[in-house]
């Protein structure tokens, strides 16, 4: 199953998940917790009612700590607390906020069993979808740029990239190349060329010839800001989310590197 990404603008949200719930699947979840919030909660059930089991009860509380728990047969069961965890466990729900691991909670109902996601409470949520086989293993930072390497087995329909990074103030472009090789001469199946006094830019280069040019002229990027973007490959596209929402999408052709340029002044 490919990645799908989606805004959320109403609480409380009740779906199934198309296909269930499956070993190395993952939710990616942002959001903003309101200043007034007190807790919010998000849900893997068997089903849609009340009164439907609950695989996995995630629920942070804002003045206190972040509570587990599953809800079997009509009844709450053992409670647990997060707390640091080391080690791997097989058959659990791995959490991860804001980029690190937070707890491991093992399951207690059969995986195939849950169907349906479920979030309510205090959260403003932007974004979220599922991804159909997480690796956390292929996390990069690289330091030094450019940055240029192969993309294990190569890019497939339902990969997913997540960058976050800060723009200099003396900043005036970069660029983010998904190329079939690691040569200047192979071909870029897309090129996001960000200009900082100018458009988002992107284009594909094949045959040693750059092609039409597509651009954004709502460029979210900004000197001096952070920024986070998730390139997605969709059934023969690949399409961008920035943090301040899509910007385009455009054709992917067979990719097997990626690279990373930067251009100060």
């Amino acid at each position: 199953m490919p990645i799908f990404l989606c805004l959320l603008q109403n609480l409380p949200y009740v779906a199934p998940i198309s296909g269930g719930l499956r070993e190395g699947m993952a939710l990616y979840l942002k959001g903003v917790i309101p200043t007034n919030a007190e807790r919010f909660e998000i849900n893997f059930k068997t089903g849609q009612s009340d009164s439907d089991d609950t695989a996995f009860h995630f629920n942070p509380r804002l003045h206190q700590k972040v509570v587990m728990n599953s809800f079997r047969n009509r009844k709450w069961e053992a409670k647990e607390r997060a707390c640091p965890h080391t080690g791997c466990v097989a058959l659990v729900y791995q959490v991860y906020v804001n980029g690190k691991e937070l707890y491991i909670f093992k399951h207690r109902i059969p995986l195939e069993k849950v169907s349906t996601l479920n979030i309510s409470g205090h959260v403003v949520v932007s974004l979220f979808g599922f991804i159909s086989a997480w690796e956390p293993t292929v996390c990069s930072h690289p330091r030094n740029l450019p940055y240029v390497a192969p993309i294990s087995g190569g890019l497939r329909e339902g990969m997913a990239l997540y960058l976050k990074g800060v723009i200099p103030t003396n900043a005036e472009r970069f660029e983010i190349n998904f190329k079939t090789g690691q040569s200047d001469s192979d071909d870029t199946a897309f090129h996001f060329n960000p200009r900082l006094h100018q458009k988002v830019v992107m284009n594909s280069f094949r045959n040693r010839k750059w092609e039409a040019k597509e651009s954004v002229s709502d460029n979210p990027f900004k000197k001096g800001e952070t920024f986070e973007i998730h390139y997605m490959t969709l059934k023969g596209n690949l399409k961008l989310i920035s943090r301040l929402g899509s910007l385009t999408v455009m054709t992917l052709l067979s990719t097997s590197t990626l690279d990373c340029t930067r251009k100060w002044s």
